[in-house]
């Protein structure tokens, strides 16, 4: 008898460890997936803020260095914008490198396309890759400028050796500072869909539920909401209210909470 319940007493100790186990690694796999979502966002937010700047502000600084392969102003046209071995923007990231624009038109034109892609580029230490494209969709019925943005196998590689890729689609309304002469007042709106892998190689699917918005004078996303799944379980990652600020809410599928803190 006493050895019946020392193995029942074992038994169940087995199976509160294994399910302890499998609690944490799902909690990990939303916790990675979820930092891996806000940086591909932060990122490639980044770079089409600094297309902006470099090719209509012509850097907006000591640099870039920004090079038109036919003069300026004739379309199409090959820009390419070296940032050198470090250029430090004026909201404080450091970026290297170059990124290489190939663009149709104005691209405040209607029908404008932009394909931006990345010659050993980096933000803040870590290396971005893949192809960005915009495609200008006119005004829509407020009119503000739409766009569909496009990212094509992008890849982040950190300073630890670790990666994430993904694809998505975007459709970005430009909500604030259309009719400025500056980028840096630009307030972006955007919704769609993602799929990709996170740093531990797990699969995951993301879809805009309450739009992602941008501010150019803000290094973070400030609002929105991204549902996401990633193994067999959906997640939701929530950006915050519009305040300026590194954190969001991860919320698991069994309710609970976790405020994560956002990448650089």
């Amino acid at each position: 008898m006493k050895k019946s319940v020392l193995f029942l007493t074992a038994l169940l100790l087995t199976v509160f460890a294994m399910e302890s186990c499998r609690k944490n690694d799902n909690n990990d796999v939303a916790i990675t997936t979820a930092e891996d979502l806000s940086a591909n966002e932060d990122y490639t937010e980044q770079i089409d803020l600094d297309a902006d700047i470099a090719v209509e502000e012509r850097g907006g600084g000591p640099c870039p260095t920004v090079t038109f392969a036919q003069p300026e102003g004739t379309w199409p046209n090959t820009i390419t914008i070296d940032y050198g071995a470090s250029c430090t923007r004026p909201d404080g990231r450091v970026l290297s490198g170059k990124l290489i624009i190939n663009q149709t038109a104005e691209i405040r034109t209607p029908g404008a396309v932009r394909t931006v892609t990345h010659e050993d580029f980096f933000v803040d230490g870590v290396k971005v890759e893949g192809t960005r494209t915009w495609t200008n969709n006119g005004q829509n019925a407020d009119g503000l400028w739409s766009y569909t943005k496009v990212a094509t196998d992008m890849k982040l590689t950190f300073d630890d050796g670790t990666s994430t890729m993904w694809n998505k689609t975007r459709t970005s309304v430009l909500v604030e500072g259309g009719n400025t002469a500056t980028h840096w007042d630009d307030v972006w709106s955007s919704t769609g869909t993602a799929s990709g892998t996170n740093r531990n190689g797990v699969d995951f699917t993301a879809t805009i539920t309450e739009p992602l918005v941008k501010r150019a004078s803000c290094r973070w996303i400030s609002s929105g909401v991204i549902e996401f799944t990633a193994g067999v379980r959906t997640r939701t990652l929530d950006f915050g209210d519009g305040t300026c600020d590194r954190f969001g809410t991860l919320t698991l599928a069994n309710g609970e909470s976790y405020s994560i803190r956002l990448r650089r």
